[in-house]
């Protein structure tokens, strides 16, 4: 990933107004480390209920805000939806995506299953791993895996652009 300012990371979100993407939470750490990252993904410290995600798509830079939704996960694994890392229940969040407005003005969101703590990219590259679960095998390579992963995060912002 190219390195980018607090300027245009906060410029990058489709799913918030000015204002908000001003007062959202960017830990310095989050600035940190870009050659390691596939795409960058934090929750915010101060409200753990949100998260925020920005990656290199075709049309630039593009930021999504996420909603963490209550409740807990079941005892079973669950996979995520990004970077395909399997969790124990409670290592699974499910998120709304609120979409941007559309022409008539309404709203509407959809929703998918991510990392609880939006690890992605580590899980990915290898660097973390989930507790207490075995991992499938797999045959893609680490660079086959990161590109599947920026691959589905690019498709999940592409499907909240669309209006």
């Amino acid at each position: 990933m190219l390195t980018y300012t607090e300027t245009q990371i906060r410029k990058s979100f489709i799913n918030c107004s000015k204002g908000e993407a001003q007062r959202i939470n960017l830990p310095k750490d989050v600035l940190d480390g870009w050659e390691s990252r596939i795409f960058l993904a934090w929750i915010d410290p101060k409200a753990p209920q949100n998260g925020y995600m920005v990656a290199e798509t075709e049309d630039g830079l593009r930021g999504i805000v996420l909603q963490k939704k209550a409740g807990k996960g079941s005892g079973n694994a669950q996979m995520c939806q990004l970077c395909m890392t399997l969790h124990p229940g409670s290592g699974i969040s499910l998120v709304s995506i609120q979409r941007p407005r559309t022409k008539r003005d309404h709203y509407n969101s959809l929703g998918t299953y991510v990392c609880a703590d939006l690890a992605c990219s580590d899980y990915t590259q290898g660097r973390k791993k989930p507790d207490g679960i075995r991992q499938m095998d797999e045959t893609l390579t680490p660079e086959q895996r990161a590109a599947r992963t920026l691959d589905n995060v690019q498709g999940l912002i592409g499907r909240v652009q669309q209006n």
